[in-house]
């Protein structure tokens, strides 16, 4: 079928549909979970992704909508692999004309790419033949793109440690989630190779 191209029509489509639906996730906590699976050594039919975003749908979506989300799912993927990746996080402007990050958005994607990537980065992180660099390459990456799923407290913390304000550390952090975003899938299919565990040939895990 004809992928559309995904539009700002489409994304408030979307984001209405999802806080429509009972135990759905948000539409900014979708596009961190497309953006794991597109990175990972295990794709994931249609069907098995949109079953985690909208749970008990069985298949149940319109055809408009499952266009919609297929239009997302390709425009992340374009982006990853060819265009560079650009986190989907609104900057609102504060009484000071200043440019504030978005945090719930940020903590949604957040929470939207370690549910996505989790159990793939935990089966690479025990590949008893990945080398010790690339396994803190590995952990450093999945901690930043996670990084706004912590706990605002624990977050509060770790910048009183840095001496940083709340805002600076939460600056800073999401330039660094755009950073490792930008190579995160080359990164996932290099550890997955050297790890033994997948193999470009197979196109699977052993």
């Amino acid at each position: 079928m004809q992928i559309p191209e995904f539009t700002l029509q489409h994304s408030q489509q979307l984001s209405a549909f999802l806080a429509s639906r009972k135990g759905a996730m948000t539409l900014p906590q979708s596009q961190g979970y497309l953006f794991a699976i597109i990175c990972s050594p295990e794709p994931l039919d249609v069907h098995e992704w949109l079953e985690q975003i909208i749970p008990d749908t069985q298949g149940q979506l319109e055809e408009q909508m499952l266009f919609s989300f297929m239009a997302m799912y390709h425009q992340i993927s374009e982006q990853v692999y060819e265009t560079g990746f650009k986190l989907p996080v609104s900057l609102q402007i504060g009484a000071d004309n200043e440019n504030y990050l978005d945090l719930h958005e940020c903590q949604q994607w957040c929470l939207g790419f370690v549910h996505g990537s989790q159990s793939y980065v935990d089966k690479l992180m025990q590949a008893g033949s990945l080398s010790v660099e690339l396994k803190e390459a590995l952990q450093t990456a999945y901690a930043s793109l996670g990084f706004f799923a912590l706990e605002p407290e624990v977050i509060a913390t770790i910048a009183q440690q840095n001496q940083l304000s709340d805002a600076q550390l939460s600056q800073q952090q999401y330039e660094l989630m755009g950073d490792f975003a930008l190579g995160f899938a080359e990164l996932i299919e290099i550890i997955a190779v050297q790890s033994g565990l997948y193999t470009d040939e197979e196109d699977s895990w052993n």
